[in-house]
């Protein structure tokens, strides 16, 4: 038996009611804007609030209780020496953007925010985490300070990134492209010092292509518990008027969400003495991009129109195999992880 959600249109619960705008194209605009934004009531001057945002509340829970969100402290005994966790719940300064594939969405004016496919629940991806926080890195260690790192200190740099995040796109046998074609322009004399340290670390011969690799670093999603509607409103030249109204959904500023990162040095494990310098020194680096990208790069669509910004004060922990210590502020963090026991 086969059921078409177009045809039945039940009632059902706010995002239900959301996909069935699409068969009801005269009204689909105001409607959605209850469900995302709420009604006004001019007598109270008060707001109700979204029936999405009450969706939200609901599933969220579910995601706790499935300890989906926020994720669970990982067994650190059971992992490499040196591993270590950082976790710190977020309050949005600025608005978060992006870009959801929902083939059918309200209308063409519409931009959805991503979502998660099962909870429905506005979600920032491991994947996204993990490129922004390595282009920040790449940006303020490598791009900012390309001509006072000589070329030695620069592989160095640039070798030390790709052990934390994974191969970089774009290296392919004999040729490079994209990322890896960009930092080879910034300094092209230490792209045989980098290849060199690769190649040493991986113990892969010099007519061998280098190796395709994970970093030691792993994301988690992050899960927002709020959603709003930013409008944008282009005006004709002629008339000086609005034209066609553009929807875009976001995360409001206000909204919170909870920042995971877990640290495994797995190919350091013979080496604990190394691995406990070398997990010290990866933490103040990930907590200098970190700290970067949130208050001064952002993470969002249109970040560099100032979206995506997390206000200062955090509230978390880095945890290791010997203890734990609090993160208070995203200003101080790197301040705050300087000193934690391994």
């Amino acid at each position: 038996m086969s059921y078409d959600l177009y045809v039945g249109r039940p009632q059902g619960d706010a995002v239900t009611q959301l996909r069935l705008l699409v068969t009801n194209p005269d009204q689909a605009l105001r409607q959605y804007t209850r469900l995302a934004h709420g009604t006004y009531n001019r007598q109270t001057q008060q707001r109700t609030p979204p029936a999405l945002n009450t969706f939200i509340a609901d599933q969220l829970q579910r995601l706790r209780a499935l300890n989906i969100n926020p994720p669970p402290l990982p067994d650190l005994s059971a992992l490499p020496p040196s591993a270590w966790f950082l976790q710190f719940t977020f309050t949005l300064a600025k608005p978060w953007l992006s870009k959801d594939d929902e083939p059918f969405y309200v209308a063409e004016s519409v931009n959805p925010v991503r979502k998660d496919k099962v909870f429905k629940v506005p979600v920032m991806a491991a994947s996204s985490w993990k490129g922004l926080l390595r282009w920040t890195a790449m940006h303020t260690r490598l791009v900012l300070r390309k001509d006072a790192l000589s070329p030695e200190e620069f592989a160095h740099e640039r070798y030390a990134q790709a052990l934390l995040f994974g191969d970089e796109k774009g290296e392919e046998p004999g040729q490079t492209k994209d990322f890896a074609a960009y930092l080879d322009r910034l300094k092209p004399e230490a792209r045989a010092l980098y290849e060199r340290s690769l190649r040493h670390h991986f113990q892969i011969a010099p007519d061998q292509p280098l190796p395709h690799f994970s970093g030691r670093l792993v994301f988690y999603p992050t899960f927002f518990d709020q959603i709003d509607v930013e409008v944008i409103n282009p005006h004709s030249r002629k008339t000086r008027a609005g034209t066609h109204p553009i929807y875009l959904e976001c995360v409001p500023a206000g909204a919170t969400g909870t920042f995971s990162l877990l640290y495994v040095p797995f190919d350091l494990v013979t080496t604990p003495d190394k691995a406990r310098r070398q997990a010290a020194t990866d933490l103040v680096l990930v907590a200098e991009s970190i700290r970067d990208m949130m208050l001064t790069y952002g993470f969002s669509a249109k970040r560099s129109s100032g979206f995506g910004l997390a206000q200062d004060q955090i509230e978390g922990e880095v945890h290791t195999q010997a203890g734990k210590k609090p993160l208070t502020r995203l200003s101080q963090l790197v301040q705050e992880v300087k000193g934690v026991a391994f």
